[in-house]
């Protein structure tokens, strides 16, 4: 009982396409369940498709026995609309390997088409910010590319969109907005609140 009562965090390990991704990832997760988690990259120098490189898969799997955390999120952007098979098997496939490498401790967010879709599932916090009108469907995860589309409703402004604001813009979205307009997101958290649950109860 002591034991389990003096760990109150867990480490979660982030893997991601890019820096910003994970620290989006952090921040996103710290809305509902900072308090419970204490959040480490395994993945700071690679980017993109060198994810996909079995040679620096190995060293994703290094910083994975060196920071030994509790449990892994792992996310991948889809690129493509959810109905393409093709693409999905593959990110599937890089899921199967690198969770299969770490223990079975991930959890995996696959974005669709990319993580910019959950800016644009909240939209409020993107216009507040960027002092825009910006109208998105009610299925964000339509738009074809959602980074582009941000960038171009703010072309005209003061202040820009770029991807490294992802993160800031992620940390102020409403949780139960994500949950309640993006279908794949609403299915992460369940597989993700249910591994901390398990974490809990062990």
């Amino acid at each position: 009982m002591a034991q389990q009562a003096a760990k109150t965090r867990f480490l979660v390990g982030l893997l991601g396409e890019s820096p910003n991704d994970t620290a989006s990832l952090e921040a996103l997760l710290g809305r509902r369940y900072g308090a419970q988690l204490r959040f480490v990259s395994i993945s700071p120098d690679i980017t993109g498709s060198q994810l996909d490189n079995p040679k620096l898969q190995k060293i994703v799997h290094k910083n994975y026995q060196i920071k030994k955390p509790d449990v892994v999120v792992i996310t991948r952007d889809l690129d493509a609309p959810a109905t393409n098979r093709a693409q999905k098997l593959k990110r599937n496939g890089f899921f199967k390997k690198m969770n299969k490498s770490m223990g079975k401790e991930g959890v995996y967010l696959l974005n669709i088409q990319a993580m910019e879709a959950l800016i644009a599932a909240d939209i409020r916090v993107f216009n507040a910010r960027y002092n825009c009108v910006c109208a998105v469907p009610a299925d964000s995860t339509t738009i074809a590319d959602p980074a582009a589309f941000l960038k171009n409703a703010t072309l005209r402004g003061k202040l820009q969109y770029d991807e490294g604001h992802c993160a800031a813009l992620l940390s102020e979205v409403n949780y139960e907005t994500l949950l309640t307009t993006c279908r794949y997101f609403k299915a992460f958290d369940k597989r993700f609140a249910a591994r901390l649950q398990a974490l809990v109860s062990s």
